[in-house]
């Protein structure tokens, strides 16, 4: 297994209940400390019950779920992290309904869970830059089951090359 990789043994010891997923995500959100999502000041702020804080300076409530894909969520914040874990480590993908199971929320919570992990990538998956390693594939299906006029025509192998480039082995 890989340094960087953790098992979800290890994962669930990380993050037993809400509770210590809460603080580990305030650590990685505020370093210095926390800060309001609406006016930026983190010197005013005042440490209430239940991970709640008060901005003295905009007299606004917030969480660390304010502003982020966990806002307006009942899902607890250690599932999340859970769901997290399972979308990065899964070799394919994971269904709603997978998920659902998974870390024992309703279908519907776990579609949109999926729809905000989505929706944090942006519309054109920005957020994926620099080397990015993904398993090989073929595209293309079986030449026996395409239509006539979508054969490529190129003999044996799989006919991996677009036919409007041609492909190397037949006959050029």
């Amino acid at each position: 297994m890989s340094k960087s990789t953790i098992s979800s043994f290890q994962l669930f010891e990380m993050f037993p209940e809400q509770e210590s997923a809460r603080v580990y995500l305030e650590g990685r959100l505020w370093p210095r400390g926390p800060r309001c999502p609406v006016c930026g000041m983190g010197e005013r702020i005042t440490v209430r019950a239940g991970g709640y804080y008060r901005c003295n300076q905009c007299k606004e409530d917030f969480t660390v779920r304010t502003g982020t894909i966990f806002e307006r969520s009942h899902v607890p914040l250690h599932k999340w992290i859970y769901a997290m874990y399972l979308l990065v480590t899964a070799r394919k993908r994971i269904s709603s309904t997978q998920l659902a199971k998974e870390i024992g929320i309703t279908q519907k919570s776990a579609w949109f869970v999926l729809h905000r992990f989505r929706e944090a990538c942006g519309p054109d998956l920005k957020k994926l830059r620099g080397i990015i390693e993904i398993d090989e594939t073929f595209v293309g299906g079986i030449e026996a089951d395409k239509h006539e006029n979508k054969k490529l025509k190129a003999g044996r192998g799989t006919g991996w090359q677009d036919s409007r480039v041609g492909y190397a082995g037949a006959g050029q």
